[in-house]
């Protein structure tokens, strides 16, 4: 019985050893994908981190200068309220977005049958929208005097002066607004998905149990939908720390830097101002804070992507 045992392990052992061998088809198959990640991922990474401990004096001469961007940018008002913009934009629009479009989701799934693609298109279509046409419309919207939201406010007793992206007050709330508006639709598209794939004997059984309305979608469905929820938590903080497009179009950090985000912030600094090694010190901190949030978030939550959620992410 001995010897049959080892005979039986002999096959294993060898595929062990061959597996192991070297094998370049394999390296070879790899090798498209990691040529792309050290050309545009690592080295623009590697070229940043190492701008920002440089201070050019003029246009041909860079001076080392350690950890002073670091200094510099730290110290700056602007910054913390770079800070504190983005703190409100992942506060509320993460929560808000993930709430209406669980509710779209339930609602377009449960209780529509042959308008259904009709509105799954209809709220999605933002998302897939130009964000310049999203600016654009959403300006004239804010406008004061003509816009729709004046003539709301008209009804009651408020009369604007100004547009709200056009109020330091006003503005940051306004961009949040227009960003809720334009990525809801992705958070019901990931619920759908969601929806979707729940085991349809779960329900069955729940609903002999009594389960029925909402005691069927908070005791039943939300949990579920748990994976669902968790990308969306990940991909919104990532998505807060790339908030560019909306901001730069809109309002260009303005009113008095009043909704500055670090897309604007950066591009500033490195472009308008030519100070790039405060502009890639600022780059470096917001990879920095990306990635510890991110490994916070997958070590608390047991985030992982679904496959829904790989497109937005990548």
């Amino acid at each position: 019985m001995h010897v049959d045992t080892l005979h039986a392990g002999r096959p294993a052992a060898i595929a062990l050893r061959r597996s192991r061998a070297f094998n370049p088809t394999l390296y070879a198959f790899a090798l498209p994908a990691t040529l792309l990640f050290v050309v545009f991922i690592a080295y623009p990474i590697v070229w940043v981190a190492g701008q920002s401990v440089y201070t050019k004096s003029n246009a041909a001469e860079a001076i080392f200068a350690g950890l002073g961007n670091y200094r510099s940018v730290l110290t700056d008002p602007t910054f913390w309220i770079v800070v504190r913009n983005m703190a409100l934009w992942g506060v509320i629009t993460i929560p808000v977005q993930m709430l209406v479009g669980g509710l779209l989701a339930y609602f377009i799934e449960r209780h529509t049958n042959a308008l259904r693609g009709f509105f799954r298109t209809m709220f999605f279509l933002p998302v897939v929208t130009s964000v310049s046409v999203v600016s654009l419309v959403w300006v004239q919207i804010y406008a004061p005097y003509y816009g729709i939201a004046q003539e709301y406010l008209k009804h009651v007793g408020i009369v604007m002066t100004n547009s709200a992206i056009g109020d330091p007050k006003t503005a940051i709330y306004a961009l949040i607004v227009v960003n809720i508006w334009q990525w809801t639709g992705f958070s019901m598209l990931m619920y759908i998905a969601g929806i979707a794939n729940l085991p349809s004997e779960v329900l069955d059984a729940a609903r002999i149990d009594g389960a029925r309305g909402w005691r069927l979608a908070v005791h039943v469905i939300v949990p579920m939908l748990a994976p669902a929820t968790k990308s969306l938590l990940l991909l919104g903080v990532i998505g807060t720390l790339q908030t560019f497009p909306i901001v730069h179009l809109m309002t260009g950090g303005g009113p008095n830097r009043a909704s500055e985000v670090f897309g604007t912030f950066i591009f500033k600094q490195s472009f308008v101002l030519g100070d790039t090694g405060s502009g890639a010190a600022l780059s470096v901190i917001v990879l920095v804070v990306a990635l510890v949030l991110s490994l916070v978030q997958i070590a608390l939550l047991g985030a992982r992507l679904s496959p829904a959620a790989k497109g937005r992410a990548s």
